[in-house]
């Protein structure tokens, strides 16, 4: 069996799911979710509590049980161990693997097919042989809602230009970093002189800073909360009907481009920096096809 823990938002779900099905497919064996840190509401200095958001898609997705999770749990890895380290000892039957970095980690494929994920997985890499069938379950399991259909009509017949402004609990994570129009307004420049007559659709946290910072001489849809829908399907969903696209460095708006049909025409402008307190180059994570702008 398979299990992953799951942390963070929407998006680090995703990634995680992903995994966890693509390395249980290729091992041969089942696949289950560790929820118990999402539901664990113990006090913890800066930090986000988050809730299990997969359920807004058509996926079906075992949760595992505490016993199934302990046998795991009594022999973690050392987190300071290396991936060459923790697989030393492929004849133990039980394995705990720790992410031990941001980049593509190979060696999870040689992993026992008892193993426990432990991380974020933030690179396509790891479930591209299962593409189609992450696509398939990551199927919305509610229709757009009524109130956003005429939107949705906008964003599909015009060259809709999605600008997705993360902000909110980054503002105060130096970890993560805020991307702001010194990192926007180069990107709206790129996207201006490829695309004829776009429109931007500009889907954020916080609408009103965008209200105040977003000054175009093009066509613009600030995208109201009124259209978030249920733990911002909504919003994701509309999102990917868009047909170009400037992100922030977020998990999120990534699984938005990464779930957009249009695969070879759309033009996406995505951060050079994906942590502001890391050194990494997410050369795993951004397709190459992608333009990178200082943020």
């Amino acid at each position: 069996m398979i299990i992953v823990k799951l942390q963070g938002g929407l998006g680090n779900q995703m990634f995680q799911y992903a995994i966890g099905k693509s390395l249980a497919k290729h091992l041969g064996t089942s696949f289950k979710l560790d929820v118990e840190f999402l539901l664990d509401r113990t006090p913890r200095e800066n930090f986000v509590f988050r809730d299990y958001d997969l359920d807004i898609f058509s996926l079906q997705a075992p949760v595992a049980t505490k016993a199934e999770t302990l046998k795991f749990k009594k022999t973690p890895g050392n987190k300071l161990e290396t991936a060459v380290t923790l697989l030393r000892n492929k004849l133990s039957p039980v394995r705990y693997f720790y992410e031990p970095h941001f980049h593509f980690v190979p060696q999870v494929f040689e992993l026992p097919r008892n193993s426990y994920l432990d991380g974020y997985w933030q690179t396509p890499r790891y479930f591209e042989s299962i593409e189609q069938e992450i696509r398939n379950d990551f199927g919305f399991k509610d229709q757009i809602i009524d109130t956003s259909k005429e939107l949705r009509e906008s964003i599909l017949n015009t060259n809709s230009v999605c600008i997705n402004v993360r902000r909110a609990d980054f503002l105060t994570n130096d970890f993560h970093g805020v991307c702001d129009m010194r990192y926007f307004e180069p990107g709206i420049e790129i996207v201006t002189s490829k695309v004829k007559d776009p429109h931007f659709f500009i889907f954020s946290d916080d609408p009103q800073w965008c209200l105040e910072n977003f000054k175009l001489k093009y066509p613009v849809t600030f995208v109201g909360h009124e259209h978030k829908g249920n733990k911002f399907a909504n919003y994701l969903q509309l999102m990917t009907q868009c047909k170009h696209y400037i992100i922030p460095n977020s998990s999120f708006a990534w699984w938005a481009v990464w779930l957009n049909n249009n695969k070879n025409d759309k033009i996406v402008v995505a951060p050079k920096t994906w942590f502001a307190d890391v050194n990494w180059d997410p050369k795993d994570l951004i397709p190459q096809n992608w333009i990178r702008v200082v943020n």
